[in-house]
């Protein structure tokens, strides 16, 4: 058993680092500090970046709460309604944000079964890419009576972020 497990980890491990990239293989963020700080305010840094096979993660940290941008292939979807028919966990449901030129939606996720409804997050189809835009870390801020309101004010900002790639 000791070695089934000591098998198991190890091909993680190396699944783990054979799937990751460098940070200074990774093209640069389409993002940049100014527009983040453009659209949340002051004191952000952008962190390095990061791969796992076709997904690139960028990072912008902020002392109260992090906004995250990723990357991936929209493997043939023209909308982000038709790509999460096959990728939307239980308990998550999808708002269209009206008249967004491209058709981004908001993630809604269902409070009492999920840990993660306090994560805003948007999502939309651009040049083949899926991108999802969400802000990590606000259940840390925010009273859980203040956080629909919070999280439809992150909402809103992830919004307003300039539009990649």
């Amino acid at each position: 058993m000791k070695n089934f497990l000591i098998a198991i980890l190890v091909l993680f491990a190396g699944s783990f680092i054979w799937g990751q990239s460098n940070s200074k293989d990774i093209p640069k963020s389409p993002l940049t500090v100014a527009d983040v700080e453009n659209v949340f305010g002051k004191g952000f840094k952008e962190e390095a970046p990061s791969k796992f096979g076709e997904i690139t993660s960028y990072r912008f940290a902020h002392k109260d709460y992090t906004v995250q941008v990723t990357i991936q292939p929209s493997y043939g979807a023209k909308s982000v309604a038709e790509y999460k028919k096959m990728m939307t966990p239980k308990g998550t449901t999808w708002q269209a944000i009206p008249n967004d030129p491209d058709g981004a939606m908001i993630e809604v996720r269902d409070d009492k079964n999920d840990d993660l409804a306090s994560t805003p997050a948007i999502e939309y189809i651009r040049k083949d890419k899926l991108v999802r835009l969400q802000v990590l870390g606000t259940y840390y801020g925010f009273d859980k009576k203040d956080m629909p309101k919070a999280r439809d004010e992150m909402r809103q900002k992830l919004a307003k972020l300039k539009r990649i790639p």
